[in-house]
């Protein structure tokens, strides 16, 4: 096994020895950040070591649910056993770099999606050996941070006055980088924050919250927007704890924080639930949330989401009886009724109505929320770029452009037939050209500052006049718009997906 190693001043004078994974390229696994005391408790920072670090193995990963073969890659690339999870180990963090470099590079952070349910840094699916090699060869290289945090009821409920433990976690991770990166070569002024889905909210809810200031310039937001999942209320949070006690056959705090970890994951697994941020008026701030800015120093925003997003959910949508997915809309407060003539969804039992509310869900979730966060960061004067990702799933190709498939084509971890080469190519540029604070589809055009593209056909191209309307919704966007503020897409999902 070659390895890579340094010497890091700022966490005490230690050797860091990290393992080469290509001959560009060295990780160092499984870097400690912060320690967490007892269950519940807070994260306290970690920032020296004694004696000198084996880096060369991935850390524990956050306690989930058993790991579930996925429906967006071919079986044969299923990614390796994860590492063990130790629910007090777990928050570690892994750092990429390229093995040569003359100057401090720009630094990426991702943080992972998986609905706070699932995840970790150490997935395959966000190994960025790949995208790493690419910023060598395009000569702008970076640097890459893959972060864990807590999880389901680790992460996101309500227990001793104290929430969004996994959004404290991540907010940690961000606090030991912005310290620490020096030591592994990267720029600790030049951080770009980027995530998708359960990730890209966190990093919208980062980009507002003033205890990140300073530590990040940019931010990439894939698929999932602050409107799209609003914190939820205290009493939901709650009530999430109370069915979970009840579940593991206990009922106070002392007894519940003493749960085995098997009891709780499956706790996780039979009560269902969504979890995510909590209103607590401490970390997400104060309301109303959906129009929240990212602070006046984030100095750009790149952001888009996939044409068909909710295809993803649409076997869970499917095992709602048809007549049902009309009377649980009707349930939907304020909008309910409103929706079911809108999106045709009707008590007639047909097949149309599943079609139609994935549809509904798709734009609800994804679509609106999106749409209407580009509008305000640009009425708000603050540069963004944006995306419409039309590319269908290289694996399964009757998923079209769905949840999740964009982070295939971003990472290429799981290697493509060579025909898609070209298009990772102008994906992954891109990024990494918007990470060293380049215009991120500049070479498009003789680095003319293009701000609207769409990627379709295995191609980037800037987005057309009309063309937007085209390919999403907008007439329907403004209609749910005379709505806003009613409602949020976890009005649906509780109904349909949990």
């Amino acid at each position: 096994m070659a390895v890579s190693k340094i010497i890091a001043p700022s966490l005490g004078g230690v050797t860091i020895t990290g393992v080469n994974t290509s001959s560009k390229t060295a990780q160092f696994r499984g870097l400690k950040f912060a320690n967490i005391e007892k269950r519940y408790d807070y994260p306290t920072r970690v920032d020296s070591y004694s004696g000198d670090i084996d880096a060369t193995e991935y850390g524990p990963i956050p306690p989930q649910p058993p790991q579930i073969a996925s429906p967006v890659i071919r079986a044969d690339q299923l990614p390796p056993p994860r590492p063990e999870a130790d629910e007090f180990e777990c928050l570690n963090l892994n750092v990429m770099r390229p093995i040569t470099f003359e100057k401090p590079l720009p630094v990426i952070i991702w943080i992972f999606p998986g609905g706070n349910f699932v995840g970790s840094a150490s997935d395959k699916a966000y190994d960025p050996t790949a995208f790493v090699e690419k910023s060598i060869a395009k000569d702008m290289p970076v640097i890459f941070v893959n972060i864990n945090y807590r999880l389901s009821l680790y992460g996101f409920l309500y227990m001793d006055g104290r929430a969004n433990h996994g959004l404290y976690d991540q907010l940690t991770a961000l606090q030991w980088v912005k310290q620490h990166i020096a030591d592994f070569g990267g720029d600790p002024n030049n951080i770009t924050l980027i995530g998708e889905s359960a990730g890209g909210l966190a990093t919208h809810y980062h980009s507002v919250n003033e205890s990140s200031k300073g530590i990040f310039r940019r931010i990439g937001i894939m698929s999932t927007v602050i409107e799209s999942r609003t914190p939820r209320p205290l009493d939901e949070a709650q009530e999430i704890v109370l069915k979970a006690k009840k579940f593991c056959g206990v009922t106070t705090d002392e007894e519940f924080k003493a749960v085995p970890i098997g009891k709780l994951m499956e706790a996780v697994t039979r009560i269902g639930g969504m979890y995510g941020p909590v209103d607590d008026g401490g970390f997400v701030g104060e309301g109303p949330f959906i129009d929240k800015l990212p602070r006046p120093e984030i100095e750009s925003i790149l952001l888009g989401n996939c044409r068909f997003e909710a295809k993803t959910f649409g076997p869970r949508i499917q095992l709602v009886p048809t007549k049902e997915l009309y009377t649980r809309l009707l349930e939907v407060p304020n909008v309910g009724g409103e929706f079911a003539k809108m999106y045709n969804i009707n008590p007639t039992e047909q097949e149309e109505n599943f079609t139609n509310t994935l549809v509904m869900y798709d734009d609800i979730s994804y679509g609106q929320p999106m749409h209407n966060a580009v509008l305000g960061l640009r009425k708000a004067g603050k540069k963004t770029y944006h995306y419409l990702f039309d590319e269908p799933n290289p694996y399964v190709a009757s998923m079209d452009a769905h949840h999740g498939v964009d982070v295939l084509y971003f990472f290429n971890s799981y290697k493509f037939d060579k025909k898609y080469d070209s298009f990772v190519d102008m994906y992954q540029t891109g990024w990494i050209r918007f990470a060293n604070g380049l215009s991120p589809w500049g070479n498009l055009d003789n680095d003319r500052d293009i701000e609207n593209v769409v990627m379709l056909d295995q191609s980037i191209h800037e987005r057309e006049d009309g063309e937007y309307e085209k390919r999403r919704r907008v007439a329907t966007f403004e209609k749910l718009n005379e709505h806003r503020g009613q409602f949020d897409s976890y009005d649906l999902t509780k109904r349909y997906l949990m």
